[in-house]
């Protein structure tokens, strides 16, 4: 089904199969070539103030990238963490391809 481990859990709350679904067809859905994602993590969370949603995605070469978000909805709050995640892969990738061309 993926090409490496994703772990999906919840502090404080359930977790409903359609959040565990979306939030793995999410991370599948991300570009797995650079950075190459080796292992991601994804922690849902209920506080009294808000839901936090946090993705750690593990890459090649000892690259760890981390965001978290905190909303009152919990979609919104997961969808705001890809976002992010997506921007700092997209750096990554910019670092990673200006390091193979010698620039620095």
């Amino acid at each position: 089904m993926s090409y490496f481990p994703i772990e999906i859990t919840a502090r404080h709350m359930d977790l409903t199969g359609p959040m565990r679904d979306y939030a793995e067809k999410k991370i599948l859905g991300l570009p797995m070539s650079q950075p190459r994602i080796t292992d991601a993590k994804v922690v849902f969370d209920a506080q009294t103030h808000g839901k936090i949603a946090e993705v750690i995605l593990y890459c090649a070469n000892h690259v760890t990238l981390e965001a978290k978000t905190e909303t009152q909805n919990l979609y919104e709050a997961f969808d705001l963490t890809m976002s992010k995640i997506e921007r700092q892969m997209r750096k990554e990738k910019t670092r990673l391809e200006r390091l193979n061309h010698g620039v620095a």
